[in-house]
């Protein structure tokens, strides 16, 4: 079951993402709407964040994510185009590596293709607060950010 919670105000999410960088490029998920974001999804009940990244991450590349280290955590308030229904979402961003392919083929990737792009790619990440991320990456603490799309 997805930490996910339906409330007449909204909904509440819990999610995790990936930012996995290699040779200036970085991996992304490019939806067939059009939408560019960081591979992830939902952290499930009874799963840490750690553990749900590396599941989303294998479950949309069919590759392990390793060296595993939280990067940020995201506020992300926005309102969501289909349901009409405002979000409240608890981003979890990690860090990590992945082995290096062309392509990848994960069981979760009907809808998405997951692909190395330019770093340049980061500019155009939804949500927009990604960009943000950039300027970061080489800290060594984590990253508190708070996003209104």
């Amino acid at each position: 079951m997805d930490l996910t919670l339906d409330t007449d105000s909204g909904k509440l999410n819990i999610r995790v993402a990936a930012w996995i960088e290699s040779q200036n490029s970085l991996l992304v998920s490019k939806y067939v709407d059009g939408i560019i974001s960081l591979p992830g999804g939902r952290v499930k009940f009874s799963e840490t964040t750690s553990e749900a990244v590396k599941r989303e991450v294998l479950e949309e590349t069919g590759e392990k994510f390793y060296d595993v280290e939280l990067f940020s955590v995201i506020e992300n308030f926005f309102l969501e185009k289909q349901s009409k229904k405002d979000f409240h979402e608890f981003l979890f961003v990690y860090k990590g590596k992945i082995k290096e392919k062309k392509e990848y083929h994960g069981i979760d990737n009907d809808d998405q293709d997951i692909t190395w792009e330019s770093l340049k790619v980061i500019n155009e990440l939804k949500p927009s607060i990604f960009s943000e991320l950039a300027g970061f990456k080489n800290k060594n603490h984590i990253i508190h950010l708070v996003n209104t799309d």
